[in-house]
């Protein structure tokens, strides 16, 4: 531990840090606990504290946890005034009563997100990859019909109700869907947000490269995610401004969010697909009262999430008219977020984290990347770096 008497960190910037996430030195502690397996030197809350009062200095090691932690350049700490940021982390779509009340978890996944997206983007400039993105933004209030506009992206992507015999699980059924947005430019990373904040978000970066980030444990796993990928693929659709995020139906018929909770129901499934479901389970008359058990009967040949049925169900009058939304905050209060089938391998953590797209992008730029750096992307140790991408060489040609 270095003691103050030589111009060594700047003690503003390290308050700036902690408190532009929303991060109290106890919750710093904490996740810096967390990420001991990753060789990152633990933090205690009272040194924080003398750090940030100038009465101590930090070591080098416990610089690198804190820019881990605060998701931000390492030089940013010797800075001499805390920088202007000018990532957009204004979300367009997020209910008043999230504004400014995200959680730590959550705070660090968005800028995460965004950090990641603007870099990809700077990867491809740099090094003048021509990167194609084969979908453009359509004016919202052109949309006279949302079911022309389900009709075209399904025939984009190549849905029809006879791919679903092709899944074995919810799991696949999301793979397949990922692959399908990946194969049009899009970059799609999964990230680990708290469930009663935000299930997803999406950005175009330079009005060129768009992103999505899924919520890596959903409250309904895969069917979850997959709702979460097509919801944010309706905000791709419909403008290039700010960051999209959010799924709750408040206000008028306009609203984003309500467009993109019908786009990604619509897709996933019809209205006629319904009917027939309901009527083979003798349930076709309005209930002001459809319990998750009933919810979960109905969707169970269709590999969509609780979100769909409920959507849809209020859509054709079968349940009340706020069903959806009193739902939603009903399964958010009971944080029962489920967790995928065992532990994936460091490899799959980093292809589940970055997404076909990148990691394709970064195995033919990988020469004009700093080893160091390329390491950071991925999450693991340079020496890694070689037999990862000869696994994800392996994993994609097994998949063709």
């Amino acid at each position: 531990m270095r003691k103050t008497g030589s111009s060594w960190v700047n003690p503003a910037v390290l308050r700036w840090a902690r408190k532009r996430l929303g991060l109290s030195p106890e919750d710093v502690e904490q996740i810096s606990e967390s990420l001991r397996s990753q060789l990152y030197a633990p933090v205690k809350a009272e040194e924080i504290l003398r750090w940030e009062r100038g009465e101590e200095e930090p070591d080098l090691e416990h610089l690198e946890t804190l820019a881990e932690i605060y998701v931000c350049p390492l030089g940013y700490f010797f800075l001499p005034h805390p920088p202007q940021e000018h990532l957009p982390l204004s979300m367009r779509g997020l209910s008043p009563e999230k504004e400014g009340r995200l959680s730590p978890l959550s705070h660090r996944a968005l800028r995460q997100f965004l950090e990641l997206a603007e870099w990809t983007a700077s990867l491809i400039e740099r090094s003048n990859f021509e990167w194609k993105v084969s979908v453009e933004p359509i004016d919202p209030s052109s949309i006279e019909d949302i079911d022309i506009l389900v009709q075209r992206e399904r025939e984009r992507l190549g849905f029809h109700p006879e791919v679903r015999g092709e899944w074995t699980d919810a799991d696949e059924a999301f793979r397949w869907w990922r692959r399908r947005i990946e194969s049009l430019g899009i970059f799609c990373f999964e990230l680990k947000l708290e469930g009663g904040d935000v299930r997803g978000a999406s950005v175009w970066v330079n009005s060129r490269y768009p992103f999505i980030l899924v919520n890596r444990q959903d409250i309904e796993a895969a069917t979850g995610r997959i709702f979460t990928l097509l919801h944010e693929y309706a905000h791709l659709l419909t403008s290039r401004e700010g960051v999209a995020c959010d799924f709750h139906d408040h206000g008028t018929e306009r609203n984003p969010e309500i467009l993109a909770n019908r786009f990604a129901a619509r897709m996933l499934l019809s209205h006629e697909e319904l009917k027939c479901r309901l009527r083979e389970l003798g349930m076709e008359s309005y209930r002001a009262r459809w319990g998750d058990k009933l919810l979960d009967e109905v969707r169970k040949p269709f590999f969509v999430s609780r979100d769909v049925i409920a959507i849809m169900l209020q859509e054709m009058g079968l349940a009340p008219p706020n069903f959806y939304r009193v739902k939603r905050m009903q399964w958010e209060r009971r944080k029962i977020w489920k967790k995928g089938r065992g532990r994936p391998t460091r490899k799959e953590q980093a292809l589940r984290k970055l997404g076909f797209s990148l990691t394709y992008l970064l195995s033919e730029a990988r020469g004009s990347i700093p080893p160091a750096e390329l390491a950071d992307v991925l999450g693991m140790k340079v020496e890694r770096i070689d037999e990862f991408f000869e696994w994800l060489r392996l994993e994609l040609s097994s998949k063709r």
